[in-house]
């Protein structure tokens, strides 16, 4: 609200009645013949709303900057009684928010009409001056605000580049104190029920020699206890064990530890209190700190873990390779820096600069295909044969360890010769006793008893010749003869084998469903194998079903892989015996399994098969509900021309 005063400063007397006559009315009049009785920084609602100020008073011996400070809120109508002497009015005029100048004679219309725009226009200079203010007052907290800021981003920042511990507090405490201009800092850390100096700035040389020592504080402990800070501003007894002034203390607070401990900041000697936006920044400061400990504990600790897991692998006997997402070699054991001859400085770099074995690399690469797991047999220069397992960690990199399988594959090459000879050498005189007991018949009759026996004895050798067939096949597959790979489209074989498996099907009572695929599906294999995986398949779908079942065979592409399934609604098979299918000479026991005759060969031999042709297989089942027996195979990329 406009004032409705004015202020009139002169020591004439007759000039004050004169000038008093000519104001609008409704306005009231205080006459001051001094600018002594002036005061600073009056309720705004007290000041006058214009100051008619004689020159004359000018003269006085009062500088301008005296006059500025009583005038300067004031907007000021000037009476000069010289206007032949303006020139006098340049030093002051500065100082003064002048709207006129009246010159005699000072009784006339001009002179009202003058001061009548002085007033006309003193509000909006009224106004203009409280934004000013208000806007100065902003940038002074604007700036605070920055200083703040830039405090907090130069310490978060500094923390940001180190790991060390020492370091980290040090930079924190300078920053701290520049900020507060307080005369010594220090950090306290909790551990346990114990506090701990561990770092201080311009305290003395005898509290510096404490780092290691407990030391009491108990106002410490109340900001730990209660995680609020404390701003005091009288004499305390501080951990220095002297007495200070004022202090600051705030809370170290992490998020999984809580309070860890304190930040503080005090003043010995001055009597200089902190203020709240101190407390605030140092606040933030505090919980850069607390950030900055806890990665540095956590660095030592990852530090520490992969100190001791190098030191595990440098002594584990088998070789092993660590690598990250993209196949950087980060750790490796002592035996696969000797096998693969890696150098001292091999850490970081890429696997293939630093280990030149195509299997390795070709298996690194089907792991990424993969993104699982991959499997292979690794041969060294030296003769060795490793077994290669190669597991990906996601997002971590990949782990590869390798087994030295060379003695286990020499015993493994005895066997099959063993195998291979005993099973060769049974054929002669198996096939000879089965021809001369075949011919009995024809020496003469035969009772029924006799016939029972002689049924049973073909049976027995009929089963001891397939097993022998089957021991010498997987022999020859893993061995990788009769092998050769060449482009097959694996739909026609498909298509091939469910006609020549219909006749068994129909006979065991069952329905065979086939959908050819959309697409041809190429892929490189040995037709004769790949035949004979998938009439074992069917032929297990049809010994291990019920009359008036069925059996599916689905085959189709996906991305670079070719997917086979052969499903049934049989008996299937318990969980527990799943892991062993692709065994040797394994087969599921139970009353519904003990008449089903068998080998216990030829899932080996499909996994056999499947494997030499970079693939893999397996098995989903539920007992009464049926299976389903998969494999998978690397498609060909480019389709040949038929």
């Amino acid at each position: 609200m406009a004032s409705d005063h004015i202020l009139l400063l002169t020591t004439d007397s007759d000039l004050g009645r004169t000038v008093e006559a000519l104001l609008p009315p409704g306005y009231t009049v205080e006459i001051l013949a001094t600018l002594e009785r002036l005061t600073v920084g009056q309720e705004e609602a007290a000041l006058p709303a214009l100051v008619i100020l004689d020159s004359a008073l000018l003269a006085e011996a009062i500088s301008p900057a005296e006059i500025s400070r009583s005038l300067m809120q004031l907007p000021v109508l000037l009476l000069h009684r010289q206007p032949a002497e303006f020139a006098s009015l340049n030093a002051w005029l500065p100082y003064l928010k002048v709207l006129g100048i009246a010159t005699p004679p000072f009784a006339r219309e001009v002179t009202r009409a003058l001061i009548a725009t002085a007033l006309e226009r003193a509000p909006r200079y009224i106004q203009q001056r409280r934004l000013e203010e208000d806007l100065a007052s902003a940038n002074r907290r604007l700036n605070q605000r920055l200083q703040e800021i830039n405090i907090i981003y130069t310490v978060g920042k500094s923390v940001a580049s180190s790991l060390q511990v020492g370091e980290v507090l040090e930079r924190v405490l300078d920053a701290a104190l520049n900020f507060t201009q307080a005369e010594e800092g220090f950090i306290l850390l909790r551990e346990g029920d114990q506090l701990f100096l561990r770092a201080a700035k311009d305290v003395q040389e005898s509290l510096i020699q404490r780092f290691n020592d407990e030391v009491s504080d108990n106002i410490a402990w109340r900001v730990i206890h209660s995680g609020r800070p404390v701003m005091l501003k009288r004499e305390t007894k501080i951990v220095t064990g002297y007495l200070a002034q004022a202090l600051l203390y705030v809370p170290l607070r992490t998020p999984e530890r809580g309070n860890i401990g304190v930040l503080g900041v005090v003043n010995r000697l001055r009597e200089d209190g902190f203020t709240e936006a101190q407390l605030f920044t140092l606040s933030s400061i505090a919980d850069f700190v607390a950030i900055a400990l806890d990665n540095a504990r956590l660095f030592s600790a990852v530090e520490d873990e992969r100190s001791r897991m190098r030191t595990i692998l440098r002594h584990a006997a088998e070789a092993i390779l660590v690598t990250d997402p993209q196949n950087r070699l980060l750790l490796w054991s002592q035996t696969a820096g000797e096998i693969f001859r890696l150098p001292d400085d091999a850490e970081g770099q890429p696997v293939e600069q630093v280990i030149a074995h195509p299997q390795l690399l070709e298996l690194l690469g089907e792991a990424e295909k993969s993104k699982g797991i991959a499997h292979a047999e690794i041969a060294l220069d030296d003769g060795r044969t490793f077994n290669c397992q190669l597991t990906i960690i996601e997002p971590l990199g990949q782990v590869m360890v390798m087994q030295d399988i060379t003695h286990l594959k020499e015993l493994d090459r005895l066997k099959s010769e063993f195998v291979s000879t005993v099973s060769h050498d049974l054929r002669t005189p198996l096939t000879t006793i089965q021809g001369y007991i075949a011919l009995l018949n024809r020496v003469g009759p035969l009772t029924p008893q006799q016939q029972s026996f002689i049924h049973k004895a073909l049976d027995g050798l009929d089963q001891i010749t397939n097993l022998i067939s089957d021991l010498l096949d997987i022999g020859r597959i893993e061995a990788g003869y009769d092998l050769e790979m060449h482009p097959l489209r694996l739909d026609r074989l498909l298509v091939e084998v469910t006609q020549f498996m219909a006749v068994q099907v129909e006979q065991a009572g069952l329905t065979l469903r086939w959908a050819p695929p959309p697409e041809p599906l190429w892929v490189l294999g040995n037709a004769r194998r790949l035949r004979q995986v998938l009439e074992n398949l069917i032929s297990n779908a049809i010994k291990y079903n019920r009359r008036g079942g069925w059996i599916k065979l689905e085959g189709h592409r996906e991305g670079s892989h070719v997917i086979v399934s052969v499903h049934d609604n049989g008996i299937g098979i318990p969980l527990e015996e799943q892991p062993h299918l692709f065994e040797r000479f394994y087969r599921v026991r139970s009353l519904e399994t003990e008449d089903i005759q068998g080998t216990g060969l030829g899932l080996a031999i499909v996994k056999s098969v499947i494997e030499k042709h970079k693939g893999r297989v397996w098995v989903e089942s539920s007992p009464s509900e049926g299976s389903i027996f998969s494999f998978i195979l690397p498609a060909l990329p480019e389709v040949p021309q038929e």
